[in-house]
């Protein structure tokens, strides 16, 4: 595998469990008393944070969420400077 299909792979995993994160909050929002969907739940947003930090300390921030970042601290990173993550 590639260099680019490697940051495909794991932004795709990011979108993944964002994807989780998303369904499981609207399902919580109608249910919730679904303790079992509420552990679920608590369990995917620590995955997709996990998986965030992966992504991150690889490839840069994906959001102003995410800043500063020990990337963003030591190169001083910019936002206006390319390539973007949605263009590499």
């Amino acid at each position: 595998m590639n260099a680019f299909e490697e940051e495909r792979e794991m932004m795709l995993r990011v979108q993944q469990a964002d994807f989780v994160v998303v369904e499981l909050t609207l399902y919580t929002d109608t249910h919730p008393e679904d303790a079992e969907a509420l552990g679920q739940w608590r369990e995917a947003i620590k995955e997709a944070a996990h998986v965030r930090r992966q992504y991150e300390k690889r490839y840069g921030p994906l959001s102003l969420l995410s800043v500063p970042t020990e990337q963003a601290i030591e190169l001083g990173w910019r936002w206006n400077s390319t390539p973007w993550p949605w263009q590499r």
